[in-house]
């Protein structure tokens, strides 16, 4: 997702105005840019409401008219980034059958949407403890529909004959959902190996070690 960003010193900019008047979606986008740009350099709760507006060049007003609250917009992040994985797997499931097949291809998706997604991810797994109440359920709920799908997958293959018995899904479902977010942390655009190279990687290692004797 595009930041706000410019070199303009942050008193200085002039306040955001659309060529053609108010511009909602705009000025959601612009907001939204703006808190991943400094949730994920400075943190939540180190950010202030006013901060964000000025990031993006608009008012407290705007930030209010479009957001509850600083913890409503950081729910709406968690849950941009969960939207998409959820929509992916969905997609994942209506093109194949085959447990390996899916199994690849979740994997190759956990990377290019951490690659696609990066201040989402850093944020979800840095943030989350600040969201309380009704809006941590909701996040939280859709991130196990996320874990729940990775472990049906596995489990299905147990069942078919194409994974090793002896495999707990849940376990296997923690190491994959864990190995591919944790790339956050070290995934490099600009690196010799493209994301889909490691990705192919990633699944020869987890296929490999998931994958029942007969089946080869």
């Amino acid at each position: 997702m595009a930041r706000t960003t410019s070199a303009q010193p942050e008193s200085s900019r002039r306040r955001q105005r659309w060529a053609d008047g108010y511009d909602p979606e705009n000025t959601r986008s612009s907001l939204i840019a703006s808190a991943l740009e400094l949730f994920e350099r400075r943190g939540f709760d180190r950010t202030s409401v006013q901060e964000i507006a000025e990031r993006a060049r608009l008012t407290k007003g705007a930030f209010y008219h479009h957001f509850e609250s600083k913890d409503d917009l950081l729910r709406h992040i968690q849950e941009e980034y969960l939207d998409a994985q959820l929509a992916a797997i969905q997609r994942i499931e209506a093109g194949s059958d085959d447990p390996k097949v899916r199994m690849a291809e979740l994997i190759r998706v956990g990377l290019t949407s951490v690659a696609e997604y990066r201040a989402h991810v850093t944020i979800f797994y840095q943030e989350r403890r600040y969201l309380t109440g009704a809006l941590f359920a909701e996040v939280t709920r859709k991130h196990d529909l996320v874990e729940a799908a990775f472990a049906a997958i596995v489990a299905d293959g147990v069942t078919r004959g194409a994974f090793r018995p002896d495999v707990d899904a849940r376990i296997a479902m923690l190491g994959v959902v864990g190995m591919c977010a944790w790339a956050y942390q070290w995934l490099n655009l600009s690196g010799p190996l493209s994301v889909d190279e490691v990705a192919r990687q990633f699944g020869a290692m987890v296929l490999e070690g998931l994958e029942a004797p007969a089946a080869r």
